[in-house]
């Protein structure tokens, strides 16, 4: 029974737009939880970039949360803490295999327009200059570079990725790039093994680290903290006073998602089971899905708001989820 008067209203806004923007936001690469995969890895690069690895790769199965992964990343090698270095998102999509192709894709990731009628040479060069200059506008004159879905990466891809890393070499400018994609990314570096290509594998790919997603009710409950301490948001993710425990449900008695660890845990091996789901780790998406319909269905406003959720309400949103249907394609694939 809704017996709280919630007072929310914040610049003209309505209780609902703030929800609506809160799961916009909740949903949205720009929400991060430092989950262990990404705390992991943030690691491991760092030790990287400190002993001048020139990249590495980085992969799992889809939606465990690389993407995610690549944005907290970001943020936190353009931090004091990392010597404010300049980093560049690269999102590879299906392209045709040519050198202008690729220096212009380079070019918008980089966020400049690339004119229609120039040459690869023109733009290669717009890349190499515009790469120096934001190189040398730091101490380390270094600039990284990562890179999503970069199995779609073809191999005179890698190869123009080798020129440009020897052209910026030469104005001592190290450009260190870090791969993220699919295990059809470990296969790639298996495939250039097996055919001799150890100028690639030695330029970017011999780090490499497995990408898993939540493996244990102990990694589950650290997302579920992570929970506790959001607030709510308003325009332009601004955020703003009530949390989002406080916000959805107020009637909780003092209960906090960190609570819910147990049987979140429990309600996913339910739905693991009943599906006959062989992976052995829960992809992140599957774990934000499922909280924002928890918030949506049983939050405070919700058509079946209720005072805290429980194991069965849990069950209802990981179902809604879709995670019944995200077992482990590529094993299966490779046992077929």
């Amino acid at each position: 029974m809704k017996t709280v008067k919630r007072v929310t209203a914040q610049e003209g806004m309505s209780a609902q737009q703030i929800s609506d923007l809160t799961i916009r936001y909740i949903t949205s690469s720009y929400f991060v939880i430092p989950t262990k995969g990404i705390l992991d890895t943030e690691a491991k690069i760092k030790t990287w970039i400190t002993i001048g690895a020139c990249g590495g790769i980085i992969y799992g199965r889809p939606r465990i949360g690389k993407t995610r992964c690549i944005y907290h990343m970001a943020n936190t090698l353009r931090s004091d803490a990392y010597g404010n270095l300049p980093v560049i998102i690269w999102n590879i999509t299906d392209h045709a295999e040519t050198e202008r192709n690729f220096y212009a894709s380079f070019l918008m990731a980089m966020g400049f327009e690339c004119p229609r009628s120039s040459t690869a040479l023109y733009i290669k060069e717009r890349v190499i200059n515009a790469l120096i200059t934001i190189g040398c506008e730091t101490p380390y004159r270094r600039v990284v570079l990562l890179i999503d879905e970069a199995w779609k990466f073809y191999e005179k891809d890698f190869a123009w990725l080798m020129d440009l890393y020897n052209n910026l070499m030469n104005c001592d400018v190290q450009l260190m790039a870090f791969m993220f994609g699919t295990r059809e990314l470990r296969d790639l570096k298996t495939y250039f093994k097996q055919r001799g290509k150890d100028q690639i594998i030695g330029r970017f790919m011999i780090n490499e680290i497995p990408y898993t997603g939540i493996k244990s009710e102990k990694e589950l409950s650290f997302c579920l903290a992570s929970f506790d301490k959001q607030h709510m948001v308003s325009v332009g993710y601004e955020q703003l006073k009530d949390s989002v425990i406080d916000f959805y449900f107020p009637n909780a008695n003092g209960k906090r998602f960190f609570d819910l660890a147990t049987d979140y845990y429990s309600a996913f091996m339910r739905v693991r089971k009943k599906h006959g789901i062989s992976a052995d780790d829960i992809p992140m998406k599957y774990l934000i899905d499922s909280f924002v319909i928890c918030l949506s269905l049983y939050g405070f406003y919700g058509d079946m708001a209720i005072a805290f959720p429980g194991v069965e309400e849990i069950t209802e949103c990981i179902e809604l989820s879709g995670y019944g249907e995200s077992d482990d394609e590529y094993e299966l694939h490779k046992l077929a």
